[in-house]
């Protein structure tokens, strides 16, 4: 059997009911790593979510190597594969977020930039290196990712102390979704500045 043929059995495998075959299965895509990639990103488009969960859990044990083929598929792929992706890329964490930054700071895209400051959102504080560009996203032209970057800042919690000043001009915001979200962060970054901020609402 050639090597993706073998591949494509491991990852129907994921499907199987039986807690050792999948787990026996994850731990030798694992094993096999860059080669399983390409594989591994369509199972993210899985109809099953356990299956695409595993796959990004797998994808994630791989790592880096896994980061550019992940942000090529994610400039191209259907919204809901996208989501997927962003999972893959969060799980990740700090290896991809250079590559998240370029996609923030120079894609076209409102889509894209909404992908990449939701993967920042789910990193938490391990995306702190963010933060400058996460504040410039405050005042990008599509509500969703001005939403999803108060989000992420918001996850941060008091790590975002430098986003305040920023964050208390977004209040004003034209989108009542996107004030939420920043009265959202400020609540959880605490600062004296941030909490005045709200009482002053």
């Amino acid at each position: 059997m050639s090597d993706e043929g073998r591949i494509a059995d491991l990852i129907e495998d994921l499907e199987e009911l039986d807690d050792d075959v999948r787990d026996t299965a994850k731990s030798e895509l694992i094993a096999i790593g860059e080669p399983a990639i390409p594989q591994l990103i369509e199972a993210l488009a899985h109809n099953l979510s356990d299956v695409a969960d595993k796959a990004a859990d797998i994808l994630a044990a791989i790592g880096e190597p896994a980061i550019p083929d992940l942000i090529d598929e994610m400039e191209i792929a259907e919204r809901h594969h996208a989501l997927a992706i962003i999972s893959a890329l969060t799980r990740i964490g700090e290896p991809a977020i250079p590559f998240l930054l370029e996609v923030l700071t120079q894609k076209p895209s409102e889509e894209l930039r909404e992908y990449a400051v939701r993967a920042f959102s789910g990193m938490g504080v391990a995306a702190t290196s963010a933060i400058p560009a996460l504040i410039q996203a405050l005042t990008d032209p599509d509500d969703e990712v001005r939403t999803y970057a108060a989000y992420a800042l918001a996850r941060m919690e008091a790590a975002a102390a430098d986003a305040v000043p920023a964050l208390i001009k977004a209040l004003e915001d034209d989108s009542e979704r996107v004030q939420h979200h920043v009265a959202f962060a400020l609540d959880k970054i605490g600062t004296p500045e941030a909490q005045e901020a709200l009482r002053a609402l």
